[in-house]
């Protein structure tokens, strides 16, 4: 059973590579998260990770740990 799941995350507030830099190793170090882009040019991080070991809370609260508020973006 394939239990991957790409959330897309809004998180105002990224300003630089530093940012990009600190996102990635924060979300990097939960269980489960297979990849971590960001897309500083419009406020947007892609995560992709395993439902089933990490949560899209998870996600959120490990952003929120790193300095930076962020919500399920809208769907397209």
């Amino acid at each position: 059973m394939n239990t991957h799941q790409e959330t897309i995350l809004d998180v105002p507030g990224m300003s630089c590579q530093s940012c990009v830099r600190h996102i990635r190793e924060a979300l990097g170090e939960l269980d489960g998260v297979a990849e971590v882009e960001v897309r500083l040019s419009d406020g947007k991080v892609l995560v992709r990770h395993d439902r089933d070991r990490v949560t899209v809370n998870h996600v959120i609260a490990a952003l929120r740990e790193a300095g930076y508020e962020s919500s399920l973006a809208a769907a397209a």
